[in-house]
């Protein structure tokens, strides 16, 4: 089934700007003076003018969306226009040709065929056809480079949020006070589990400070940072979090944007209650179609901000949007929530 191309108001204000050019232009060619000078030639060859032409735009314009489909790559743009003018071109001239056998055939408004006005007529389309296309075209690019220009707006802000935010705990007392008031514990009690943990928390901010500045990192190297990160809640919460981590070796070439699971943990251990009775787990486990899986259980705490706490999870969606058009899928039941990522292939970032 075909579907006709979704106008935008653009494109029909080319149409009406275009079609009185188009009308006025064809009928002096085949009419000359009396186009002007005839009442009824003007009204009427005009409205039937009207008619083929908007016959042909709705067929051009359906040509170009499926053109635009089939290579939509700023390097297929001599390709696509190549093959665009070429179809405009014939189909256009079809349809001036049905139009003059018409004309000459019924006799309309008393045309006899003229072969020189037939072929200046068939010119005059082809230079409406290659000016209306480069036209779409220009405007085309132009709405694309400001949806860029938008995008990337929007994109710096999300990664200076997102800095902020998996920054957060660098800036943020109560992260430092308990992270030093753990190592303080562990110098006393054990100096060799101190030093582990010191080193872990150099790995943390080290990484914080450096994995921000990219669009994306292997699934390996945010892997390698959550477990750091995990064992300074490890070391401040004890049995009261767990977190297995079950993905092959095979996938952790896979992209992602960096501190996704930084954000999605810190927003998992806010929200929830942990006790060594009723231990906080989070599994992270890879899918076969390319989607990465973490859930947790749930145990909400009560009189928490949302805001602040949701607050990860929606940079995590934005970065997503933004960066590859992908969408994050949350689910949640009584007793569990699932978040499911999609991973990214070298592939995918090169198109």
């Amino acid at each position: 089934m075909i579907t006709l191309p979704q106008y935008t108001r653009r494109d029909l204000l080319i149409f009406c700007g275009m079609m009185p050019v188009m009308i006025t232009v064809l009928n002096s060619v085949m009419f000359d003076v009396r186009f002007f000078t005839d009442w009824r030639i003007f009204v009427w060859s005009s409205l039937i003018m009207s008619v083929l032409i908007s016959i042909l735009w709705i067929g051009l314009t359906w040509i170009a969306v499926t053109l635009r489909d089939r290579f939509p790559r700023h390097d297929q743009l001599m390709k696509r226009l190549s093959i665009a003018i070429f179809l405009f071109i014939i189909c256009t001239a079809l349809v001036i040709t049905l139009m003059f056998w018409g004309y000459d055939r019924f006799g309309l408004f008393g045309y006899r065929m003229n072969e020189a006005r037939y072929e200046w007529t068939i010119l005059a389309g082809m230079v409406f056809n290659i000016t209306i296309t480069f036209i779409h075209e220009g405007a085309d690019g132009f709405d694309k480079w400001k949806t860029t220009l938008t995008e990337t707006s929007q994109l710096k802000k999300e990664y200076m949020q997102s800095r902020l935010l998996g920054l957060k705990s660098q800036v943020n007392p109560h992260f430092l006070f308990n992270c030093f008031n753990t190592l303080s514990s562990l110098i006393h009690e054990n100096r060799e589990q101190a030093e582990s943990f010191l080193n872990e928390l150099s790995k943390v901010y080290r990484y914080l400070l450096r994995g921000t500045d990219e669009q994306f990192v292997s699934l390996g190297t945010e892997l390698q940072f959550i477990r750091s990160y995990f064992r300074l809640l490890k070391a401040r919460y004890g049995e009261s979090i767990q977190m297995n981590i079950d993905v092959p070796e095979h996938v952790i070439d896979q992209m992602l944007p960096p501190l996704t699971l930084q954000m999605l943990l810190e927003n998992t251990y806010q929200q929830n209650i942990m006790s060594k009775e009723r231990p906080l787990t989070i599994n992270i486990t890879s899918q076969p179609n390319g989607w990465l899986e973490i859930t947790n259980n749930l145990a909400p705490k009560l009189g928490g901000s949302p805001e602040e706490t949701d607050a990860g999870i929606d940079n995590v969606l934005n970065k997503y949007r933004l960066l590859c058009h992908r969408e994050i899928v949350i689910t949640s039941t009584e007793t569990e929530r699932v978040i499911l990522l999609p991973l990214i292939n070298e592939d995918t970032l090169k198109r």
